[in-house]
């Protein structure tokens, strides 16, 4: 059976222009402990929450705790902002707790507050900036820890060009969770690293080894062989000449092909890293939102972002190589026989001073790990 999803947003929305409903009462119910005669959905809320050690009170974008005159502030703006016809947007974010213990987040019953507060900031200004609202917004937000889910409400209200409707993107809301998942988790260093890879390692290392080297010429005929059969396959349009273009979709399979190529001669073991930190990023996805789907999905995108860039690297160097084959024609010059083996003895000697340095050092590295054997037997 799937384990049940890190992180849960529910988000509703009511309208204050019938004046039904105040919206300070949720601020109250959010905040504090008030008991009332009457009874009404709000009103349970703040019976619901007469323990004060239920929550950890209000905090916003700036303040991590407010005292009674900033409180007074926010309801009065609260207040204004009904009798301006606002919308009181209201979401609860809400976590797995084992989830935040493997975080770090929760230990026994210690609570990592601020961690929480940040992670919360960090998605509701994501998701107002998305929606429009990131100058007219007044939010505040509580932790509350009084049911089996430590989780947050958020109330928000505008000032200032009001919207009419209530409901927002659904993709507002997903990059909620996505921002508040990863702020706890800091998945940024282990994106980082699948990132270096693909842009320092191997963009880095093509744009820098063409494939019609003589180096490659002598050393990796396969790569150069699959470069020429590219370049015949490509369209006359050189304008086409884009990894994703619908133009060149029957040669993308050849240029992939390369990708594979390059990758396996020159970055094998490295590249079988990059796929082990590529699944552990998929389990941790669907640790967080339980949906293996949306998961296998990261998986996809950073390997299309690895071929797509790949591909338009070799695309350029194909152009060039284009280019230069045009202007040898136009010219109607060939370089002489004599210019063409004294290149080919150059890469030859360099590819053979390389095997050597190779050998060297694989042969110091064999004396030394027998004279720590030997130093080792001695102290035996």
């Amino acid at each position: 059976m799937a384990s049940s999803p890190a992180i849960v947003i529910k988000s509703k929305f009511i309208s204050g222009s019938g004046g039904k409903t105040s919206f300070n009462d949720y601020l109250n119910y959010m905040d504090r402990a008030e008991t009332h005669d009457k009874v009404n959905e709000f009103e349970k809320y703040q019976d619901y929450m007469s323990n004060e050690e239920k929550s950890t009170g209000l905090f916003t974008l700036h303040h991590d705790g407010l005292s009674d005159k900033e409180k007074l502030y926010f309801k009065e703006n609260f207040q204004e902002a009904q009798e301006s016809g606002s919308v009181l947007w209201q979401d609860v974010i809400s976590f797995n707790n084992d989830w935040l213990k493997e975080n770090g987040v929760l230990d026994d019953k210690n609570i990592d507050n601020k961690q929480i507060q940040e992670a919360t900031r960090c998605a509701v200004q994501d998701m107002l900036a998305k929606e429009g609202m990131i100058d007219s917004a007044i939010w505040t937000a509580a932790i509350h820890y009084n049911t089996d889910n430590i989780h947050v409400h958020v109330a928000i209200v505008q000032s200032k060009d009001f919207k009419e409707r209530g409901k927002r993107k659904q993709a507002s809301i997903d990059s909620m969770k996505s921002k508040v998942a990863n702020k706890i988790t800091d998945r940024s260093k282990h994106n980082e690293k699948l990132n270096v890879f693909i842009r320092e390692r191997v963009i880095d290392s093509k744009r820098n080894d063409p494939l019609t080297s003589l180096k490659n010429q002598v050393m990796n005929r396969e790569l150069l062989r699959q470069f020429k059969k590219i370049h015949k396959q490509l369209p006359n349009d050189k304008r086409m000449w884009r990894y994703n273009m619908n133009a060149i979709q029957e040669v993308r399979p050849e240029i992939d092909k390369l990708t594979s190529l390059y990758i396996e001669k020159n970055f094998k073991e490295e590249f079988k890293d990059f796929q082990k930190q590529l699944d552990k990023e998929v389990d941790v996805h669907k640790r967080m939102y339980g949906n293996s789907a949306n998961s296998e999905r990261y998986r996809e995108t950073k390997m299309t972002d690895l071929y797509t860039r790949m591909g338009n690297t070799v695309l350029k160097e194909v152009s060039e190589y284009d280019r230069k084959q045009n202007e040898l024609a136009r010219k109607n010059k060939k370089p002489s026989k004599l210019i063409l083996q004294r290149d080919l003895n150059n890469a030859v000697f360099t590819v053979n001073k390389l095997v050597r340095t190779d050998l060297e050092h694989s042969k110091n590295q064999r004396a030394f790990e027998q004279l720590q054997r030997e130093q080792e037997y001695e102290r035996s």
